[in-house]
């Protein structure tokens, strides 16, 4: 492989202007497309085999108009402005009924035109729901939301907007915030180089790598559901990695020309050594990362989808875009140095480094086993919650609309269970059964005092007698489980009945997540087992994250296996060993678990939440550790590639297994703890997103890249290779080589 990409390199160079055209050419073409094609960010709406799936399913048999995606509307009144006035109700109801007539809501639940929603002293609430799925939704039809609440805003009535079309009206955007890391990137880049021109030529190479995979990322979203996390998580990764390949390609490539190496040659080298580590760490993080579609969960195999396709444009931009924008520039990489920054010079002191920590490796091997440990510590209190829009910070419409409906109705009200059931059909005569299959459903509900929703009696549906009695027999059993503050009146239409449950306990509450395996386990199946051939399900937002969870634990070992398993192998394939690739994945583990013990220790227990714009603890989300671990995995690899090739490459010279350690070390620390900050400054910069996913990637990635960067590459991996000695290189079949013949100087120096 080093021989062709040598080849391609050189190439590159050569026909410098051209490769770069190519690349201009494909970066205005795919941002035009994705201006023009590019499709709106939504959460999955499908949880196959879940029972919160199957409530939906069954849910859509008579009562198709509420299984779209919902919007919580909640108005509460200014200052000085009472929600009992008649002419503010009258423009609220007025509000709220030109949302209902929007041509993609299907229906707005009303508490003024009695077809559902609630109304408080101090607050009012509808929902509407929309037509079709997340994906038919466009920003213009969420745009007329907002227009059609007008009436109520003139009325000195705030209006706030909650569920799940709220994530689609945020779409996710970079800002200036984001552009920091860029910035600091930068710095680093200064500090390693000295030159600004070296520094600029790996931000360059990864934006134009990076505006191609989001663009294509835009485009993706007009065709699969594509969580909004996705292109954040595809960003952030895609430009740290993307600037860490290029900073390894051009020091290799500066090395070469400070030695008189010709440009076009030096082009070819560089990507014959330090390109094929970079094909190698690209494609173990690539396989690492997709291997989340094994995860069974369709949302979250995008979201690696979307994020490797920007690590797969990083590593070509570092393959073909990067030799020729170097072959442009020839000599004059160094030019515009910044004074009294000499980088080389802190090859010595690595060098020391080295050999310090081979002399003492047994304390430094278990020191540094022991930080790790410490920091993972935290994980063995892990517990998966629930994200909603309790969690989300203040700023935001959401969190604001369930503050006002927690403080008015209660902290449950806000997103309730449905229980959805199904009873068989009896015997009708065929009048009957054509008045039941014409039934209008929801469209024709009406608010009663007793509960939230009820059929309108003006349709006259033929309900199944035994679905009647299903539903109040299961609204007794629910009204006297712990834990639940109210339960709706049955809606029977047909052989279906829904009722709704508002627990006593916010959704991210452990309580909550207690509360529904009771109702599943415990409350609804014996009521079930007494109605023959009856079947019922619990759903609803909160469920359906419980279910989420319950397959990420089901699934996530064998996600890790194959990760392990694929990295394993790349790593056997890259250098020809048995123990350093065992011994990385064990690195890399150890690593991993910091990186989770730190997330739980700031989100989940609340150490230092206010820092990163959030203001309260928030749970841990199922399927992020597990994305993480896929991130994590491939990322660690990367380090150990670039630190273990040059390792290897100094032990074949000269087949000292203690040498090439410390000359491993002094070459690539600097590289190491540079290409490390780049990293740290681009994940952290994502902190003032909104999104508490993107924060806790964020931060997670950052403290593994720098317990990995430094600890470990630093300290447990050259003390343990140390130890090692020759096996760590042991193969099958291979001989160890024979150490470099001893110069007649140096035979005559040691004689005397």
């Amino acid at each position: 492989m080093s021989g062709i990409l040598g080849r391609l390199g050189r190439f590159c160079a050569r026909h410098a202007r051209w490769v770069i055209l190519v690349w201009l050419a494909v970066a205005v073409g795919t941002g035009v497309l994705g201006a023009a094609r590019g499709g709106t960010f939504v959460q999955q709406d499908r949880l196959p085999g879940t029972e919160t799936q199957r409530s939906i399913d069954l849910l859509r048999k008579n009562f198709a108009e509420v299984t779209g995606p919902t919007a919580t509307i909640v108005f509460h009144p200014q200052q000085g402005v009472s929600m009992s006035d008649w002419r503010v109700a009258l423009q609220v109801g007025k509000a709220i009924q030109q949302v209902g007539t929007l041509p993609r809501v299907a229906m707005a639940e009303n508490p003024y035109g009695g077809t559902g929603g609630t109304k408080g002293a101090n607050a009012v609430v509808a929902v509407a729901h929309f037509k079709g799925t997340a994906r038919d939704l466009s920003l213009d039809d969420l745009h007329a939301l907002e227009e059609a609440t007008e009436p109520a805003r003139q009325a000195g009535v705030e209006v706030e907007f909650g569920g799940i079309v709220t994530t689609i009206l945020n779409q996710p955007k970079a800002g200036p915030k984001e552009g920091i890391g860029v910035v600091l990137a930068l710095g680093v880049l200064l500090a390693a180089f000295g030159s600004f021109l070296a520094a600029g030529v790996p931000i360059v190479v990864s934006l134009c790598a990076m505006a191609v995979a989001y663009s294509l990322i835009h485009v993706g979203a007009s065709i699969w559901q594509v969580h909004p996390t996705a292109p954040m998580v595809a960003a952030m990764l895609g430009l740290g990695a993307g600037i860490d390949y290029a900073l390894f390609v051009v020091t290799r490539h500066r090395q070469q020309l400070a030695e008189g190496m010709g440009v076009e040659e030096s082009v070819g080298e560089a990507l014959a050594t330090s390109g094929h580590a970079v094909v190698f760490a690209g494609g173990t993080v690539l396989f690492a990362i997709c291997g989340l579609w094994f995860s069974g969960i369709t949302f979250v195999g995008i979201i690696g989808l979307a994020t490797a396709t920007a690590v797969a444009f990083m590593v070509t931009a570092a393959l073909t875009l990067l030799p020729a924008v170097l072959g442009v520039l020839g000599t004059n990489i160094d030019r515009y140095r910044l004074p009294r920054i000499r980088p080389d010079r802190s090859t010595h002191r690595w060098e020391r480094w080295g050999r310090h920590v081979d002399r003492h490796a047994w304390p430094y091997a278990i020191a540094a086993t022991l930080v790790l440990l410490f920091l993972a510590l935290p994980v063995l209190s892990l517990r998966f919650g629930i994200m909603s829009d309790s969690t989300l910070p203040h700023s935001t419409s959401a969190r604001r609309a369930y503050d006002v409906t927690a403080k008015e109705f209660g902290p449950g009200w806000y997103s309730p269970f449905v229980v959805v059931a199904t009873v068989p059909s009896p015997a009708r005569p065929p009048q009957a059964d054509e008045n039941t299959r014409t039934a209008k459903g929801w469209t024709a509900l009406r608010q009663e005092p007793g509960g939230r929703l009820a059929v309108s009696p003006d349709d006259k549906p033929t309900p199944n007698p035994e679905a009647r009695r299903l539903g109040d027999d299961l609204r007794r059993g629910l009204q006297k489980a712990p834990g639940v503050a109210s339960v709706d009146d049955p809606v029977v239409i047909g052989d279906s009945v829904t009722i709704q449950v508002a627990p006593t306990t916010p959704p991210q509450a452990a309580a909550t997540a207690d509360l529904v395996r009771r109702l599943r386990t415990s409350v609804i199946p014996p009521t079930v087992a007494r109605h023959p051939g009856a079947r019922a399900y619990l759903g609803g937002a909160s469920p359906a994250i419980i279910d989420m969870a319950t397959i990420v634990k089901q699934r996530m070992p064998y996600v890790m296996i194959i990760v392990v398993v694929v990295a394993l192998v790349l790593l056997v394939i890259a250098f020809r060993s048995i123990i350093v690739p065992i011994k990385a994945a064990l690195m890399n583990m150890l690593s991993i678990g910091a990186a989770y013990g730190v997330v739980v220790a700031v989100f989940q227990w609340g150490w230092g939440i206010d820092l990163i714009g959030l203001d309260q603890p928030t749970p841990i989300v199922s399927f992020v550790p597990l994305f993480m671990f896929a991130l994590l995995f491939g990322l660690s690899m990367d380090y150990e590639v670039f630190l273990l090739s040059r390792i290897r490459e100094e032990y074949l010279r000269t087949g000292d297994p203690h040498g090439s350690v410390v000359t491993g070390i002094a070459s690539t620390a600097r590289l190491i703890t540079s290409a490390a900050l780049i990293m740290i400054c681009v994940f952290l910069s994502f902190l003032p997103q909104p999104d508490s996913m993107v924060k806790m990637m964020g931060l997670g990635l950052a403290a593994a890249v720098a317990v990995d960067a430094t600890v470990v590459r630093l300290v447990l991996v050259p003390a343990l290779m140390s130890l090692l000695g020759h096996a760590n290189w042991w193969f099958p079949g291979r001989r160890r080589p024979p150490p470099p013949p001893v110069r007649p100087e140096e035979r005559a120096l040691e004689h005397a």
